[in-house]
Parts: structure tokens; C-alpha cells; sequence
């Protein structure tokens, strides 16, 4: 699998691991913001997305919420179900949310390199911010 450049940048914090990405729109934004964990945490270029799918939805009104749900499930999946996210797909769904699906691979300790252990991600500082370039997500991770 081709692994895509996930550009984000590490910003200074005292306890816990803090960054920041960038969309042109909040789809795109949820989806760089799952897959930056998902490579601080175990480097996408080991990941092979295709043992499971996992589907579930987002509230869409509240961008926010929306990036805390999907990286928390994320983080479920890898501490729970020992599943590495590696590719994201977002769609609109009935109503107010986003339907979002997890193409994982299965945790290999042999093939994945633990690079980074969250507990959580968490609301505070967590922020989407309009840029003249589309949107910014600052999101804090606890460690």
C-alpha cells in the first residue's frame, strides 16, 4: 500500500502530545486528524488496511464532538480490538451525522512499531478553526 504524507505538526506541551492539521474541509480534516494519531501512535507505513471494516457515526453539527467520537473509537479499537486504522472513508448520513469507516489492520508486534501510547483523546484545547485556506484542528492527546 502507498502511504499517504500526513502533514501535522507537533506542538510544545507540558504533559500530554499536542497538534495541529490542516483541511480544505472538515471531511478531509476528521480523516488527516485520525490517521495523524493513528501514525504518531504506530507509523502508517506499517499499517495494511484491509483485515476488517468498522462503521459508526458522528454528529456532524458539532466539529468538535465529531473529531473527539472518531478518535476515540479509533483508540478503541487499537486498546480493545487490537485494530490499527489505516484508511478512512466519510460520507454523509441520514439526518445529522457522518457515517465513518475504518479499513484496519490487525496489531502484528512483529510488523508494528509502537511508537506512542494514548490513553485519550480529550475536549480540552481540542479546536476547529476557519483559515483562509479551509480549516485547522488543534487536538490535545493524553499520554
Amino acid at each position: 500500500m502507498k502511504v499517504e504524507e500526513i502533514r501535522y505538526e507537533v506542538i510544545e506541551h507540558t504533559a500530554d502530545f499536542a497538534f495541529e492539521i490542516q483541511a480544505p474541509d472538515f471531511r478531509q480534516l476528521l480523516r488527516l486528524a485520525v490517521l495523524a494519531v493513528v501514525d504518531a501512535g504506530w507509523g502508517l507505513e506499517t499499517i495494511e488496511p484491509g483485515h476488517s471494516s468498522h462503521k459508526f457515526t458522528v454528529p456532524a453539527q458539532d466539529r468538535e464532538m465529531a473529531i473527539f467520537l472518531a478518535l476515540s473509537e479509533a483508540l478503541y479499537l487499537i486498546d480493545a480490538l487490537e485494530l490499527i486504522p489505516g484508511a478512512v472513508k466519510i460520507q454523509s448520513a441520514i439526518g445529522d451525522g457522518l457515517d465513518i469507516q475504518f479499513d484496519c489492520d490487525q496489531l502484528d508486534l512483529e510488523r508494528h512499531s509502537h511508537r506512542m501510547a494514548f490513553k485519550a483523546v480529550t475536549l480540552h484545547g481540542l479546536q476547529v478553526d476557519e483559515t483562509e485556506d479551509g480549516l485547522k484542528a488543534t487536538i490535545l492527546m493524553d499520554i
